[in-house]
Parts: C-alpha cells; sequence; structure tokens
C-alpha cells in the first residue's frame, strides 16, 4: 500500500498478523472453540461480579479503616481476572506487523502484541495492589493480614510479569531482529528522517493549539512603558470608603480581643492563660479548621493578623495616588492575599460563633462576636478590591454612547446594590444567632464526665485471680453526684448539620457582598462578563444552601427567638439564586471561553506528550543508525621474518 502526495502527508497503515498461513491450515472443531469461548466468558463474568458485588458493599456497609485491605484486595482481584478474560477472549496476535507509509516513504515495525497487554495489565495490578497495601488500613491500626496478603501477592505478581517478559525477549529475539534489527542503515535514516518529519507536523500542531508570544514580540514590548500608563480609578471614593471600612474593622476587632483577654477568668483566683479560654465557653475545645487548630488560637490570630491588614490598607491607599497599571497589579496582590485569608479564616470563625454557650457574661458575650463578626466583610472587601483593581487595570474602550437609560440603570444597580449589602449582613447576623441559640439547647458542657469515678454509679466491675469477671453491688445508699456528672456534650451530627448550614450561608453572604461592593465600585466600566463570577458564585452558594436547609437543620425546632429567621433567609436565598442565574446566562460567553481554554490545554499536553514520545524513538533511531555502521578493516602491514644467528 502506498500513497502519492506532494503537498500534503498521507499516512496508510498496513497490519499483518504472524501465525495466518497456520490458522488456515489448523481448524480446530467449532465445538471446542464455543465451549473455550463459554469458559472464558465465564471468567470474565466472574471477575465483573467480584468487581461489582466488592464496590456494593463497600458502598452500602460501613467498613473500618483498619478491615478496608482485604476489600481492595478483592477489587484487584476482580479487574485482574476481568481483562486477563478479556484478552484470553478476543486473542489478540502474538505478533502484531505494522507498516506506516509517509509521502511513499515506508516504515514497518514488529510489537509483541499480547505479552504487552499481558504485562500491562499484571504490571498496572501489581503497582496498583502494592500502593494500596502499604496506604490503606495501616497507621497505628499496624498491618493486618490482609495487608500483608496483598503486598505478598502484588510483589509474586510483578516478579512473575519480569521473569515472563524476559523470557518472551529471549524467546523471541530472533524474530524480531530479523524483521527490525537486520535492516540496511540506508532504511534506518529514512525511518529517522520520517520520524523528524512527524515531530515538525505536532510541533505546529502545538503551536497552534497553544499560541504563545514569539520572541519579536517580547522584545519589542516595552514592558516599562506599559506598567508606567496611566489608569483612572472609576469611583475612587468607594475605593477609599472600602478600605477606611476595613482598616476600623480591623481596630474594632483588635480592640474587642484585647479586652477579652484582660477580662476572661478561668476561676476567681486567676485570669486565662493566653492559649486557653474558661470552662464551658465553645462546645468544642478543639475544631479542625484551615487556619486554627484549637478554638483558642483565634485570639493569637486575631491580633496578629489584623494589625497587618491595617498596615496593608494603609499601603492600598498610597498605591491610589496617581493610579498606573503597575500601582493597580500591586494593589490587586495585597489585597487578593489578604481577602483569601480572611476567606479562609472566616470558614472557621462561623463555627466558634454557633458553638458559643451560655455561661459567659453578656460583655464577653458581645466582645466576642465583635472580634469574629466582621470577618467575612473583610473577606468580601478585599476580594472586590483585587477584582475591581484586576478589571480596571486594563485600557478602557471608549464608548461615547451613554444615554439616560443606561444611566438610569446604572443607578438602579447601585441602589439595589447596597440594599443587598445590608439585607445579606442582617441576614447573616441573624442566622448565626438562631442557629447559636438552636445549638446551645442541644449541649451544657465541653466535656462528658460519665466516666470519672464520682460520676459512676456503685455497681463496680471487678476481676479475680484466674481472669473471671464479677460485679459487686453495695447496699448502702446511693451517693449523691456532682452537678458536673448531669452534663451533656454536644453531639457530633447536631454539630456537622448545622456547620454545614452556616457555612453555605456564609458563602452565599460573601458572594453577596463582594457582588454589591463591586458594583458600586465599577460603575460604568461592569460588563456581563465582568459579572459571570460574581454570579456563578451567588447562585451555587444559594443552591448549596437550599441544600442544606432540606437535608440538615430543616428537622430540628430552630428557637428564632423572634427573629424573622424564615423570612429574612427565604428573601436572600431566592434573590441570590434568580440574581446569579441571570448573571451566569449573560455572562456565559466567558464560561464558554473557558471551556475550549481548558480543551485546547489538553490537548496541547497530549501533543506534547507524543513530541516526546517521538523524540525518543529519534533518538533512538539515530543510536541504531550509529550501531549500524560497520567498521572499515584496517591494513596490517606483515613485517618479515628476521632470522638470528
Amino acid at each position: 500500500m502506498s500513497a502519492n502526495c506532494e503537498d500534503t502527508m498521507g499516512v496508510v497503515v498496513g497490519v499483518s498478523r504472524e501465525g495466518d498461513k497456520e490458522d488456515a491450515i489448523l481448524l480446530p472443531d467449532q465445538d471446542i472453540v464455543k465451549k473455550n469461548k463459554f469458559s472464558v466468558f465465564t471468567g470474565v463474568l466472574i471477575g465483573a461480579l467480584i468487581f461489582v458485588i466488592t464496590v456494593l458493599i463497600w458502598i452500602t456497609a460501613y467498613i473500618p479503616w483498619s478491615e478496608r485491605a482485604p476489600f481492595v484486595l478483592c477489587i484487584i482481584i476482580g479487574i485482574f481476572i476481568f481483562f486477563h478474560g478479556l484478552i484470553v477472549y478476543f486473542q489478540p496476535p502474538k505478533i502484531y506487523s505494522l507498516e506506516v507509509v509517509i509521502n511513499g516513504k515506508q516504515s514497518a515495525s514488529i510489537l509483541p502484541l499480547r505479552q504487552i497487554l499481558v504485562c500491562m495489565t499484571n504490571t498496572s495490578c501489581g503497582i496498583t495492589g502494592i500502593i494500596t497495601m502499604f496506604t490503606i488500613g495501616t497507621g497505628w491500626y499496624g498491618w493486618q493480614a490482609g495487608n500483608i496478603i496483598g503486598l505478598v501477592l502484588s510483589i509474586l505478581l510483578l516478579l512473575v510479569t519480569c521473569i515472563s517478559a524476559l523470557a518472551f525477549y529471549f524467546k523471541t529475539s530472533k524474530l524480531i531482529n530479523s524483521h527490525i534489527l537486520n535492516y540496511s542503515g540506508t532504511n534506518i535514516k529514512e525511518t529517522a528522517a520520517i520520524t523528524r518529519e512527524l515531530i515538525s507536523k505536532q510541533v505546529e500542531i502545538f503551536s497552534n493549539l497553544l499560541p504563545l508570544p514569539s520572541v519579536q514580540s517580547l522584545t519589542n514590548l516595552n514592558l516599562d512603558e506599559v506598567l508606567k500608563q496611566p489608569r483612572l480609578l472609576t469611583n475612587k471614593p468607594v475605593h477609599v470608603m472600602s478600605i477606611l471600612l476595613a482598616m476600623v474593622a480591623c481596630i474594632a476587632m483588635f480592640s474587642a480581643q484585647l479586652w477579652d483577654i484582660a477580662i476572661s477568668e478561668c476561676d476567681e483566683e486567676r485570669t486565662c492563660p493566653f492559649n486557653q479560654d474558661p470552662d464551658d465557653t465553645f462546645a468544642r475545645p478543639v475544631l479542625h479548621g484551615i487556619v486554627g487548630y484549637r478554638v483558642s488560637d483565634r485570639k493569637i490570630i486575631i491580633l496578629v493578623s489584623t494589625p497587618i491588614a491595617f498596615l496593608l490598607c494603609t499601603t492600598l491607599l498610597l498605591l491610589m495616588r496617581g493610579t498606573t497599571v503597575l500601582k493597580m497589579v500591586l494593589s490587586g496582590l495585597i489585597s487578593l492575599g489578604i481577602g483569601i485569608f480572611f476567606f479562609l479564616y472566616s470558614l472557621d470563625t462561623v463555627q466558634y460563633i454557633i458553638l458559643l454557650g451560655t455561661k459567659l457574661s453578656n460583655l464577653s458575650f458581645i466582645l466576642k462576636l465583635v472580634s469574629m463578626m466582621p470577618i467575612p466583610l473583610l473577606a468580601a472587601l478585599f476580594v472586590a478590591l483585587a477584582y475591581s483593581n484586576i478589571i480596571q487595570s486594563m485600557e478602557e474602550k471608549k464608548d461615547d454612547k451613554s444615554s439616560k437609560v443606561k444611566i438610569g440603570l446604572l443607578s438602579i444597580s447601585i441602589i439595589l446594590s447596597i440594599v443587598f449589602f445590608f439585607l445579606s449582613l442582617a441576614t447573616m447576623t441573624t442566622s448565626n444567632l438562631v442557629i447559636m441559640s438552636t445549638v446551645q439547647g442541644h449541649w451544657n458542657t465541653t466535656k462528658e464526665h460519665t466516666w470519672d469515678d464520682e460520676c459512676r454509679d456503685n455497681n463496680h466491675v471487678h476481676y479475680d485471680d484466674y481472669g473471671y469477671q464479677y460485679d459487686t453491688t453495695t447496699t448502702s445508699a446511693p451517693e449523691s453526684k456532682p452537678d458536673k456528672c448531669y452534663g451533656k456534650a454536644l453531639d457530633r451530627l447536631v454539630q456537622d448539620n448545622f456547620t454545614l448550614f452556616s457555612i453555605c450561608q456564609l458563602l452565599m453572604t460573601e458572594s453577596f457582598l463582594l457582588l454589591s461592593v463591586f458594583v458600586s465600585m465599577n460603575g460604568r466600566r461592569i460588563t456581563k462578563k465582568t459579572l459571570f463570577l460574581p454570579g456563578l458564585l451567588l447562585f451555587a452558594a444559594a443552591i448549596s444552601s437550599i441544600i442544606s436547609f432540606f437535608s440538615g437543620i430543616v428537622q430540628y425546632d430552630l428557637q428564632t427567638n423572634g427573629f424573622p429567621f424564615f423570612i429574612m433567609n427565604s428573601i436572600n436565598t431566592l434573590s441570590a439564586l434568580v440574581i446569579g442565574f441571570i448573571f451566569v446566562i449573560t455572562g456565559g460567553s466567558v464560561f464558554i471561553s473557558f471551556i475550549i481554554i481548558v480543551f485546547r490545554i489538553i490537548l496541547s499536553i497530549l501533543v506534547f506528550s507524543l513530541i516526546l514520545i517521538m523524540t525518543t524513538f529519534d533518538a533512538l533511531l539515530k543510536l541504531a543508525t550509529l550501531t549500524c555502521k560497520t567498521p572499515k578493516p584496517c591494513n596490517v602491514v606483515e613485517q618479515p621474518d628476521v632470522a638470528t644467528a
């Protein structure tokens, strides 16, 4: 087979299988073939059943961590049997001859296809078994029997695979060498030329998929002039007011935290240490948060982060004088870093707030709320500042079409943003207080004392000298127990349900605050594309809030205490859902462009991997060219024998 073309590259592939003549001569009985295929199909079905049944048991039943290794081993065995059954059922050829014709140039190679498939299956199962046996079910539980058996079987499988691959190589080396390695140097050079041509085509495809700036464009680009270009900051007073509001919030948080530390008393004689809270202040002394580990860590985090944020706010105010592209980029990066920190810490503080107890003075309660409540506001303010600086650092398109309709719509949008700004803050505060009051009804002590000696009943368990257990019951009157024995700790399920809803409500509030501040900051610079990201966050947060409410806290008796909890949450959630959906639809072109970019990047990675493979193959061909060169015979001059007397 061949393809003749001058300008384009044509590829024709020819396939031949070794052993076709033998199959034509020796034809087995059809009944035997059917029986063999039926038995192989049964093996494939058994492997699939092992895999499916094990996965169903894993999903539906509770399996302790220390007992999961046998189930993982069963999954690997099912996959192993299934793929080996497929290989035997379809019977791929032992030797696969591949002929490629490119631009009239022929190249051939021989692959041991069946052995490659078997080795790939064995190696994948073996490596997966070794990794999983080392990671699943181990730790402080120690090595269980399932881990040891799975590890031994995986190592044996890899050893058998290596031995069989080497044996197959030595067995078929003469056949492969006769087809490949005995090519002349001219054929190898032609194959290398074809490979280089393929590499050049792949590089061209890669450059088309992922266009990069040329060296000439980079040299002609004057980066210093671009960074020093002046930019007009739209609605600059709103930016300044946002930064001043953040500075006031930092001062309030810092002062409230210092005051709270000063008045905290663990008992009547001493104040609490810096890393400790009074007893029963929070339902949990330890929370595996994102920023802090213990609840008391909030003190040092607030006392350190708020002064740093205050100083960085002064830097942001200074960068607003004579705004250029460089100053706006620096402002965006600084604001984004602070905003990400406060956003992550807000996920911790919302849990601290809903876990506050009732054994607090009114002053201590107010100070704790003041030190933690403004954190979501700070996160939204700084992220909005970063987003606004990044958008406005781009060159503004000149558009003189400023009709009365646009001005009216812009005024209405700014008014609505201010309304939703305060509505979302009020909803978040109300929601946190209601959930905190409801959770307080499910606990009254941080630590249960049911196992303390003074809290146990009079029935005691003893063991005699032979290890037999017996109970002794005293006949005296029951002793009175201290108050701590009747304490109730917070159930983990209750905590998880309310924590999930509070975090979803927090995300929706921060998304609303981000959108409101961003609209007020940008004004006429707002476009449909810039509203896509806040709209997407708002829509996702609203959906998650609805799901968490109906799947978690709807079953509890919420202690609203006169707060319009349901009304405010309903208005806030429905507004977020509608507004977010509208912004996502109008700015959907951004999402489509993002998907196209991701798809191009994935294709570029695949093409780049192919370039690396082809380059390695080209290097091997060059090495083969060098080895095929036979050295010239040396001319040896024979010296005459000299007879010695």
